[in-house]
């Protein structure tokens, strides 16, 4: 008898903890429970009905993804992963720092190909994105938008990279550029600042903004550092896919193209009223120092200005920086697609993931809500419902006013209501990149003309674009 009511107590327990254990849980098993995923990459459902997949905030089981990123983890992803934990507390990310060089990628790839410890991570621009997903590298999030309903148009933008109609990462920064300019010497030279003008009207502002000879010289103008950034008025009318025709081959005999590279040419070699690009190879300067040293009245730069604007230690100033949209080339140009945000930050998931769905959970989180915070590593959220206050807050300081025109920096910088250019033809995209500013280069030393180098960049490009098409 005393046997029998001890193996009824037993028996209760193991009820009872079973009964606690099921209620802790909440899981759907798979990857969500350190599993493998589903072998179609479809999130898990578990014991859910089909289509109601578990989300993973509905879980409570702790697991830890990685996410590699460039940045230091002190210098912003570490703030990022404390505010994404403050909602989902129970999906540790450890970060792993890599170097967005060619070294740094290689170590990427070589990670994903060895079904290594990686997660989520960042690719730096298109070109890093495109192959990895044409290798199958990548997870098809896909399944994931459809379950969350996940606009990426309506969310993020227009023109995004996909595979056969699937999406195999998500743009989650951007990049713009903008033309920044020294407010007190605009006002000293009695100019307005400009909301829309041509690169003529630019070329009459950096004339009047010149002044001084010699060491003591301030040019009115600055073009970026990259050699890259002669294209930029060609750009603004051509949109994405600029260098390429419908037909495959290079673009370069385009007009905009000749007019682009004798424009910043009669600038700096002809009229000397922009700083020059000889200059800059020589000291090795960049344009974000020439226009923090009051060397320029104005310069063209991306975003990652607001950095120097907001280090007042290392330039203390009395102007405020205020801030124009890149010139057109043509005065009654139909668009300029210089305006809107370029994308630059993919995030993207391993294939070989073992925690698929608390990597979907946080790259959404970070494509989303979250992406304010990337601000604080100089980058512009790409969602379209982002606070601009928030960004400028977080990229410049609570005293934003203090040291830019912030009305102006959100309506130019920050401008993601306005067309821009995003690649998705990439044959040879490297070579074309390097011929088209190897051969600018020269012009600008005066070792060719500007008809000999459109010319010798579309010979190159086409052998280049052929030879990567056999």
């Amino acid at each position: 008898m005393r046997s029998m009511k001890r193996f009824g107590l037993i028996c209760l327990l193991v009820a009872l903890i079973g009964s606690l254990l099921a209620g802790c849980g909440g899981g759907t098993g798979g990857a969500a429970n350190g599993d493998k995923a589903p072998a179609n990459n479809q999130p898990d459902s578990g014991s859910k009905d089909a289509g109601n997949a578990a989300k993973p905030e509905d879980q409570q089981k702790e697991v830890t993804i990685s996410w590699w990123g460039a940045w230091g983890e002190d210098a912003g992803p570490a703030n990022i992963i404390k505010h994404f934990n403050e909602k989902y507390p129970n999906i540790h990310v450890r970060y792993v720092q890599f170097n967005n060089t060619d070294e740094g990628n290689v170590k990427i790839d070589t990670a994903l190909l060895a079904s290594e410890d990686i997660d989520v991570f960042f690719n730096y621009n298109v070109t890093r994105f495109d192959p990895r997903a044409k290798k199958n590298l990548l997870l098809d999030l896909t399944p994931y938008l459809e379950r969350d309903q996940f606009n990426v148009e309506e969310e993020l933008g227009t023109g995004i990279l996909t595979y056969d109609g699937k999406y195999y990462g998500l743009p989650v920064s951007s990049v713009s550029n903008a033309v920044f300019i020294n407010k007190k010497m605009l006002d000293a030279a009695n100019l307005p600042v400009p909301e829309k003008w041509t690169i003529e009207e630019f070329k009459q502002y950096a004339a009047k903004l010149t002044q001084g000879e010699g060491a003591d010289k301030v040019y009115g103008a600055a073009d970026f550092h990259s050699m890259y950034y002669w294209a930029n008025p060609a750009r603004g009318t051509l949109g994405s896919n600029a260098w390429y025709k419908e037909d495959g081959t290079s673009n370069f005999d385009h007009p905009a193209f000749k007019t682009s590279l004798q424009f910043k040419y009669d600038m700096e070699n002809v009229e000397k009223i922009q700083y020059p690009y000889t200059e800059y190879k020589a000291s090795k300067a960049q344009a974000f120092d020439i226009f923090m040293q009051q060397k320029a009245a104005m310069v063209v730069a991306s975003n990652a200005m607001a950095r120097f604007l907001k280090d007042t230690e290392k330039y203390p100033r009395d102007f405020i920086a205020t801030a124009a949209p890149l010139p057109t080339l043509e005065k009654d140009q139909a668009e300029n697609f210089n305006l809107g945000l370029q994308y630059f930050g993919f995030l993207a998931i391993s294939k070989n993931s073992k925690h698929k769905d608390e990597a979907w959970t946080f790259m959404k989180w970070l494509a989303t809500e979250g992406s304010v915070y990337l601000a604080e590593v100089g980058h512009i959220p790409t969602w379209k419902k982002t606070d601009k206050d928030e960004v400028v807050k977080i990229m410049l300081g609570e005293d934003a006013d203090k040291i830019v025109d912030v009305e102006a920096f959100k309506r130019v910088v920050l401008n993601n209501d306005q067309p821009s250019y995003n690649d998705t033809e990439l044959t040879a995209y490297a070579q074309v990149y390097k011929i088209m500013q190897d051969e600018a280069e020269k012009v600008m030393f005066d070792m060719q003309t500007v008809d000999e180098a459109i010319q010798v960049m579309k010979k190159e490009s086409d052998e280049a674009i052929k030879n990567a098409n056999n």
